[in-house]
């Protein structure tokens, strides 16, 4: 594998916990419409409701949770096959980066501010460790 392609696969749990948030908020907006929904007890015409808009909302909600419950599931499979592969570093430190890289989703700077170290320093090793497979 190349370094572009390792960096891509090890970014996957991230990728995955991403959708699992875009997931969880359309379940959200999902509910919260669907309290919205009321039928009109007025004597006035309203228009044309076929009586199915509460039931068809339950539906959409109960779809969007199993997608979401499926992503949670292929979140939690993605994310130990990347565990698995970090675990195999022989270094404490380059494991911690890629930890804190991947698993984590910190950011270079905030890497080398938590193990006390340079950003480049963080960077080096995380690049030697790449090289290394």
């Amino acid at each position: 594998m190349t370094y572009d392609e390792k960096v891509q696969w090890l970014r996957r749990y991230q990728d995955s916990l991403r959708r699992e948030q875009e997931l969880a908020e359309e379940v959200e907006q999902l509910r919260s419409r669907a309290c919205k929904v009321t039928p009109s007890l007025s004597g006035m015409p309203g228009g044309t409701s076929d009586g199915q808009a509460l039931p068809r909302a339950v539906e959409q909600i109960l779809e969007a949770q199993q997608e979401l419950q499926a992503q949670i599931e292929q979140c939690n499979a993605i994310r130990r096959e990347v565990a698995n592969t970090i675990e195999r570093i022989s270094g404490s430190k380059e494991k911690e980066i890629f930890r804190r890289r991947y698993l984590l989703g910190q950011t270079w700077e905030e890497i080398a501010e938590h193990m006390d170290i340079s950003t480049r320093w963080v960077q080096i090793l995380h690049q030697k460790q790449m090289d290394s497979d």
